[in-house]
């Protein structure tokens, strides 16, 4: 049974039985992140797909975190990763897009989980959007302009389109060098995402721009029609509040909120009539303006969404907050055809400004009803809920004069973790199990609460301990933890999702506490079911486990306990903060070391204390390790506990009596704090056993070793050494960096040493020669993580698992050795996407129901003014809705040049490209004025392009036919003389060798003229810059002259 063997690696280990042969081998090393579960630390953006219910989270050093149905969670990052700027999906195809802040665009496979390809654009993108149902997105860049992006489903690669919105074109200007040019919203109209798209740029212009036919549609908004006193403020964000696509709402960065009216074609008969109307548009004028009390506060609006509700309920959330100010706030609104005058809000009550919102269904079951929830992502990182229903139903009692109670917010943490851990340990048995059937696999997201549940009753693990009591069985690995108030859990850590097994709560004197005293150390001993604990004030808990075997030899049978059933506890008070614990059955003795330097010695008989003795040091009072150990001194066997202190400093204490053993303490030149002090076995019995896997390394120690690990080195010395008071080092090596943990990893062929640096990076070194092996990254973690905050706790078992719990948000699973099956059901947690999943029709809708409007209300009369009578488009929904045919009319709409692409390009190409020019491609003709203001296209040039490609189709025939005819007489030497024909009516020569020196003798002198010419008004400019520079040095002289006079 694995119980057995789990037991006895620990015996082995711990007690140093067998020794040890070999040095860990590179081979045998593979650093690697097993399972991340939990919210990542520094999370900065949101995305969701609303088809395969998939939520990511970017943060800022890189890394997107995937939560899938039935608790499915990946990590992803790149080799050159970067904070995520714009963060979406195309829904149902499996592919997710991330935009850093260097303008990398990066297109992620959901489902096997790597990155696909990287995009690099010259531009700074200022905004993006995917056409969902297709594989194109556009991009709007700082100066103005669009570009058509297309994700290749099968090969996984960005394609970059020749389709092109030039910022001349959509909004009118000519050149866009001003920082109001940038494009900050592209809206694909719903209804119409493939023809149809709204571009919103920063100074204020909402463009409805015609896909097909590459021209403005619409046009309104600007700074100065709609600003009191034109006080300048910029577009910041906007969204959609109408299914149909008539109406959007835009925030501004001075805190207005303005409702503007969308056309909206339903046939091409219709669009005429509209293109008739563009008068309307002139006036500039929002239907209407929210007053949310942003303005007041000057808070920018930094998102909004809009969800579609039954009858009245549709709802309006609004995010604000200010970078240089402490104001925040997000509102809900009602917002809906039937708007009344008084304003229905709802203010969330936030602690922190809020970076980004979702909207996400909660329901894991299909026969459960469906329920959303809001996810806020807050400015610390933290993530937190609000059922939408509740946020409904208040909206909806205020607007009926009631009094509501204000939604509960929920905060998104490791289920059952009530308290956080301050210390953990962690045990690995059998790594070979039975392989886990189908039926474990599809149960077990049933078994564990969602991260993102509302249902407060899910998050209670009550509900869960009987089920697990019963399956204990099939535990492999344990996981025990001390909490800041004072209780210690066991967990089946078989499954990198932590499942809860029992719950020791404190007691005795911490009882009396409110809060409970944070437990500092603990160690279990597995083969005797002891269990100590220490806590901040110096309780230390001893609790045992009754042994009763059971039929199934079942040594952990324990943990199915009840609270004080079959167990006792006792406590023993003593000096100083609780810091290490060593356990040695064989002898019954316990020994304690806390934080004043005390080393106390316990009788586990009768739970007495033999003796105290205190200890002092160069630096650190604490005592930071012990370990029992069988030691010779001259002819006798004694039984010793090496006592390593925070300084670095190692005693030699004999265990019956507390006296020094070693003339003096063995310490480093300057104190170091300590992280690790081990006692290494070496065992030579079978060096020369031929039956064994790997061969003994010769160079090894003849006796044991004392490694002691701190911040700055690690350090070997001989046992012998260290219990005569030798200072003499067997090994030593400086690390490079600040070392904030360190563990002993055993494996089948050595031991080795692994430690965790500040920045992040851990190491696996050999023993005893402290050799290089492999490093690796913990992902986005820093020593500023683990230091600043105590709820941060590294905690690594003997077979180098290594698990590293942040608070209540996340838990990161890493492995280090070769061997794998460590963890049930890392393949099936880690498949967040499900490429076989039915989707229906109606799952294409993201977020907005098509429904039939109702022109009513305050904005409703203005939009019937603006709009002109139409028939009600809602009835004929698929008119413009997306379909098959629709994604071939895109392809061959956005691989055709709309536009020259010199007239695209031109300001990158006077930039990047450096041109040869040619005498004859000089232009020197005056540059006609353009005239001012804004321009618009008039025609549609790609039904010109059609047009003309028809008419050449015909030509092409008939001129091909006539020159076959004039090849065949030339052959015959019957060509008839056209060319010589033409050159003599316009006075050239018939002879071509003559002719070409006149022609460019004749060219010359005429571009000899022009020169001339430019430079008698280059000189001329040069004497107007030349008057100028000397009115500008004399205007400085009478400058600084006038400020010496005062």
């Amino acid at each position: 049974m694995f119980v057995k063997k789990l037991v006895e690696m620990a015996s082995k280990k711990q007690h140093g039985g067998g020794g040890i042969n070999n040095g860990l081998r590179a081979e045998d090393v593979n650093p690697r992140l097993t399972f991340h579960h939990g919210i990542p630390a520094r999370s900065s953006a949101l995305a969701y797909d609303s088809i395969h219910n998939i939520l990511a989270i970017a943060t800022s050093n890189g890394r997107i975190k995937l939560f899938g149905k039935k608790n499915t969670q990946a990590l992803l990052q790149s080799d050159n990763a970067f904070p995520s700027k714009f963060l979406q999906f195309f829904e149902n195809k499996g592919m997710l897009v991330n935009i850093t802040i260097r303008n990398h665009i990066e297109v992620w496979d959901v489902e096997e989980r790597y990155l696909c390809c990287v995009h690099i654009s010259d531009e700074e993108i200022t905004s993006f959007s995917v056409i969902q149902q297709s594989s194109y997105m556009y991009l709007g860049d700082c100066h103005g302009s669009i570009t058509v992006l297309k994700v290749d489903p099968e090969l996984r690669h960005i394609i970059h389109m020749q389709y092109r919105i030039p910022f001349k074109e959509s909004h009118g200007m000519v050149t866009g060098e001003t920082n109001d040019s940038a494009v900050v919203s592209i809206l694909p109209q719903p209804m119409a995402e493939a023809k149809r798209v709204i571009i919103i740029f920063r100074d204020g212009v909402i463009v409805l721009w015609g896909v097909s036919e590459s021209k403005v549609v619409y046009m309104t908004g600007g700074n100065a029609p709609v600003s009191s006193h034109h006080e300048p403020k910029e577009v910041v964000s906007a969204c959609w509040v109408c299914s149909s696509g008539s109406k959007l709402v835009v925030g501004y960065s001075n805190g207005d909120i303005f409702l503007w009216a969308v056309p909206v074609a339903v046939d091409q008969k219709n669009l005429v009539a509209l293109n008739k109307r563009e008068s309307y548009a002139a006036s500039n004028l929002p239907l209407l303006k929210l007053n949310l009390g942003y303005k007041m506060e000057k808070v920018p609006i930094v998102s909004l969404r809009w969800v579609v509700g039954e009858g009245k309920a549709s709802r309006l959330y609004v995010n604000g907050f200010s970078e240089s100010g402490s104001f925040h706030s997000f509102q809900v609104i009602i917002l809906n055809e039937n708007t009344e005058s008084r304003m229905i809000k709802l203010v969330l009550p936030l602690t922190e400004a809020c970076l980004a919102m979702e909207m996400i269904s909660c329901c894991n079951d299909k026969n459960k009803h469906k329920q959303n929830a809001l996810v806020l992502l807050l400015k610390s990182g933290d993530l937190c809920l609000f059922d939408d229903s509740e946020i409904e139903r208040y909206l909806l009692q205020c607007q009926s004069k009631l009094s509501p109670s204000v939604p509960n917010l929920i905060r998104v943490r490791l289920p059952y973790i009530d308290s956080s851990i301050t210390v953990a340990k962690l045990y690995t048995g059998n790594t070979f199990p039975s392989s886990p059937t189908a039926e474990d696999q599809f149960q077990l997201g049933s078994k564990y609460p969602s991260l993102f549940s509302i249902d407060s009753k899910e998050k209670d693990g009550n509900h869960l301990s009987s089920a697990r009591l019963r399956e204990f069985s099939k535990t492999r690995n344990l996981y025990v933890t001390g909490h800041q108030d004072g209780v210690v859990n066991f967990w089946d850590a078989s499954c990198p999702l932590l499942l809860p097994i029992l719950s020791l709560k404190p007691q005795g004197e911490a009882v009396n506490s409110s809060t409970g005293v944070p437990v500092t150390a603990l160690i279990f001993d597995i083969d005797s079911q002891i269990l100590v604990s220490g806590d901040r004030n110096g309780l230390a808990r001893i609790i045992m486990f009754k042994k009763e075997q059971s039929a199934t030899e079942n040594i952990l049978h324990f943990l199915q306990a009840k609270q004080g059933g079959d167990y006792t506890t006792h406590c023993v008070k003593l000096n100083g903060a609780v810091q290490s614990i060593s356990l040695h059955p064989d002898s019954k003795h316990l020994a304690i070391g806390t934080s004043k330097g005390y080393v106390s010695m316990i009788d586990m008989d009768g739970i007495t204390i033999l003796y105290q003795k205190q200890f002092s040091s160069q630096a650190y009072m604490g005592v930071n390790s012990l370990q029992f150990e069988k030691c010779s001194q001259y002819i006798y066997q004694k039984n010793a506990l090496l006592v390593g202190m925070e300084d670095s400093s190692v005693l030699v204490l004999d265990v019956d009596t507390g006296n020094i053993l070693s003339p003096g303490a063995i310490h480093p030149k300057k104190p170091s704090k300590a992280l690790l002090m081990q006692i290494l076995a070496w065992n030579h019995a079978d060096r020369n056993d031929s039956s064994r896997e790997y061969p003994v390394d010769d160079t090894m120690p003849n006796e044991s070793l004392v490694l002691v690990c701190s911040e700055k080195a690690v350090r070997l010395y001989f046992l012998s050494h260290a219990i005569q008071g030798i200072k003499k080092l067997y090994n030593k090596k400086k690390l490079n960096g600040s070392c904030c943990y360190a563990s002993i990893v055993y494996s089948s062929s050595g031991v080795g040493i692994l430690l965790i640096f500040a920045n992040g990076e851990m190491e696996l070194r050999s023993l005893p020669d402290l050799t290089f092996l492999k490093e690796a990254s913990l992902n986005g973690w820093s020593y500023s993580n683990l230091k600043s905050s105590s709820n941060s706790v590294p905690c690594a078992s003997s077979e180098g698992e290594l698990v590293v719990v942040n608070s209540d948000q996340e838990a990161i699973f890493f492995s280090v050795l070769l061997q794998d099956n460590v963890y049930r059901h890392v393949e099936h947690l880690i498949q967040v996407y499900n490429k076989d999943l039915v989707t229906s029709q109606e799952g294409f809708c993201t977020g907005m129901i098509a429904h039939k409007e109702k022109k009513k209300g305050v904005f409703g009369v203005m939009v019937k003014d603006v709009m002109g009578t139409k028939s009600n488009h809602s009835q004929q929904p698929n008119a413009l809705n997306f379909s098959v045919g629709t994604s071939e009319e895109l392809s061959e709409i956005f691989s055709t040049t709309n536009f020259p692409q010199d007239d695209v390009n031109k300001y990158r190409a006077v930039i990047d490209q450096d041109v040869e020019l040619d005498i004859d491609d000089i232009d020197l003709d005056d540059i006609k004025e353009k005239t001012k203001g804004k321009s618009f296209v008039g025609l549609n040039t790609q039904m010109w392009g059609k047009k003309l490609k028809a008419i050449k189709g015909k030509l092409k025939p008939k001129m091909d036919e006539k020159v076959n005819q004039n090849k065949e007489d030339n052959e015959n030497g019957n060509a008839v003389g056209a060319v010589d024909l033409i050159k003599k009516k316009y006075g050239y020569s018939v002879n071509n060798e003559l002719s070409i020196p006149k022609i460019a003798a004749s060219k010359l002198s005429e571009n000899v003229s022009k020169l001339k010419g430019i430079g008698m008004k280059t000189s001329e400019m040069e004497g107007s810059a030349q008057s100028f520079s000397s009115m500008a040095k004399q205007l400085l002289r009478n400058v600084q002259h006038d400020q010496r006079t005062t």
